[in-house]
């Protein structure tokens, strides 16, 4: 092999080695484009986050029907079928949620343990977790623990009897249609770690 034969073998190696050179795919402009589809795709979904959360937001203002306990810094946020069905009576610490139509027709407002009765919120003078308030033996009706504080504990006791007039049908539905309902309210405590 001679000078020129290596020189034009050399420089045919120079040309393919350009030419694949020419044809190496840029791996950084590659990485940046995956990071900008990366970044639009991540902003989209928190876009979508947000307008999910003002519908639910303005939602549930509308739908929902609220009640506070201003005594206990506490508020029902109650199924919006209750709304103008039910009353709120307090009796001492505790508070007692009816049905306003079926208390009318059973006991005439006479008194406030009379009928139409859906659950009370009974305040008990002791802190206590929920194992302890089994372990002191208050668990005799079915009941649902919501909060304690530091002197005393909150529970919603369902009524352990029937409170309509066992000969209106209608009164039964109304009623049974409520009571199914009272394991979708939400409660929310303000201020429970106050002092």
């Amino acid at each position: 092999m001679n000078k020129e034969q290596l020189s034009e073998y050399i420089g045919n190696i120079d040309d393919r080695l350009i030419e694949q050179a020419e044809q190496i795919p840029d791996y950084k402009q590659q990485y940046r484009q995956k990071w900008v589809k990366r970044l639009m795709a991540a902003a989209a979904v928190f876009a979508l986050m947000i307008c999910s959360f003002s519908a639910g937001v303005i939602a549930f203002a509308h739908e929902q029907e609220t009640v506070t306990l201003e005594e206990i810094d506490l508020t029902m946020i109650l199924p919006d079928s209750w709304n103008g069905k039910y009353s709120v009576v307090k009796d001492g610490q505790n508070y007692i949620v009816y049905n306003k139509e079926i208390r009318e027709k059973v006991s005439n407002g006479i008194d406030a343990f009379d009928g139409g009765v859906l659950f009370y919120i009974v305040c008990y003078e002791e802190s206590m977790t929920p194992e302890q308030f089994i372990d002191n033996g208050y668990d005799f009706t079915d009941y649902r623990y919501l909060f304690s504080t530091k002197d005393s504990t909150y529970i919603l006791h369902y009524a352990s009897d029937v409170q309509w007039n066992p000969d209106d049908p209608e009164q039964e539905s109304i009623y049974q249609q409520m009571a199914s309902e009272i394991r979708d309210i939400r409660f929310v405590a303000d201020n429970i770690l106050a002092d």
